[in-house]
């Protein structure tokens, strides 16, 4: 191999690199990343419906065993417990959201300390918390069933802090 041929193979090599970032540059100037104003399908049962009507038929005692089930892995339920990977649920209806002190909450849920967790707002919660708010680190995928969602809240507004 001679120096003519090495340097032919280094121009290629770094003229292919230049081309395809200015091509990189150029497409993503005239076509900009924006996220579509309305979902084009949305997976059922993840759409956020009115508790209200739920929440007068809601059986406290069955949102008990759910909760114990799906909630208590990594929440506390009782008010004298500290805080697990999530923050202690005992009193959490009714409370501004963010607000337990000493607890590192995700950007997400710091930034809306003005909101308070209402029926409605657990139930969009639980129905979808990446949705909810983006960028949480709740690893729960969400329930669907509007029914299930207000025995727990039912259940939630049991646990006094």
């Amino acid at each position: 191999m001679d120096s003519v041929f090495l340097n032919k193979a280094a121009a290629a090599v770094l003229l292919s690199i230049a081309t395809a970032w200015i091509c990189g540059a150029v497409g993503s100037t005239v076509v900009p990343i924006t996220a579509p104003a309305k979902p084009a399908f949305s997976v059922p049962g993840t759409e956020n419906v009115p508790i209200a009507p739920y929440m007068a038929h809601a059986d406290a005692d069955h949102g008990e065993e759910l909760a114990h089930q799906i909630c208590s892995s990594c929440h506390a339920l009782v008010s004298a417990a500290s805080d697990g990977v999530g923050p202690n649920l005992a009193g959490v209806a009714g409370r501004p959201r963010a607000s337990i002190t000493g607890y590192a909450y995700s950007s997400a849920l710091a930034g809306q300390k003005a909101h308070v967790w209402s029926d409605q707002a657990l139930s969009d919660w639980l129905t979808s918390p990446a949705r909810f708010a983006p960028g949480t680190r709740m690893s729960l995928v969400g329930i669907s069933s509007p029914a299930q969602r207000a025995d727990i809240i039912a259940y939630l507004h049991t646990l006094a802090e």
